[in-house]
């Protein structure tokens, strides 16, 4: 911190003083340019090295994104096999059921016909009773 000054009370030796201070924080216009440089060489080697990882990451993500790709295409690949084994047992329920509604028909048709010849063979017997009176 800089003192106040008097300037009733500044000498001759105030002033060099002061000069003299403030020519040891000058910078020359060299060493403003020199550092300058230096500085620019760092900030072009941090930009360079944040540049490469950045390329790195973007690989490293490239291969992510194609191991993802493919691990997708497997996916893919095993629901259309179990799709397609869905589909299959679909049709096989669907004959199936068609086979079924086969049979039950042939049953009904089976115990019609049976009605029908138990009614043809009672009255028969009935007939047959009838005509010999017992």
């Amino acid at each position: 911190m800089q003192q106040e000054i008097d300037p009733n009370t500044f000498t001759q030796k105030d002033l060099m003083q002061h000069l003299l201070q403030a020519s040891q924080h000058a910078v020359t216009r060299e060493e403003m340019t020199a550092q300058f440089r230096q500085a620019e060489q760092q900030n072009k080697e941090r930009f360079e090295q944040v540049a490469k990882r950045f390329e790195q990451a973007e690989q490293q993500n490239k291969e992510r994104f194609e191991q993802v790709e493919k691990r997708f295409e497997q996916v893919e690949k095993r629901f259309e096999q179990v799709d397609n084994q869905l589909e299959r047992q679909h049709q096989a329920l669907m004959g199936m059921g068609q086979d079924i509604k086969d049979v039950h028909q042939d049953i009904k048709y089976q115990m019609r016909w049976s009605l029908g010849i138990l009614i043809s063979v009672g009255g028969l017997v009935l007939g047959i009773l009838k005509f010999t009176g017992i």
